[in-house]
């Protein structure tokens, strides 16, 4: 059977685990493994903010429970 993979990335924690909790849903399994936080530093403020990053995974041709339009 093939799954469907999602990979969520999101600088902003809270539009990260937004994303996270509607595709699971959507019927999507969170690869808790796969979550990591890459800090990032800007050069020129250095400034450092956090990139948030996790993939989510779904057998092909499950249902979604009539969710829909998740991106």
């Amino acid at each position: 059977m093939a799954t469907e993979v999602r990979i969520v990335r999101e600088w902003d924690v809270d539009v990260f685990h937004r994303r996270v909790l509607q595709l699971e849903d959507a019927g999507y399994t969170a690869r808790r493994e796969t979550y990591t936080i890459t800090p990032e530093m800007n050069p020129d403020t250095g400034e450092v903010t956090h990139l948030h990053s996790m993939e989510l995974v779904r057998a092909a041709g499950a249902d979604t429970g009539g969710k829909a339009g998740v991106s």
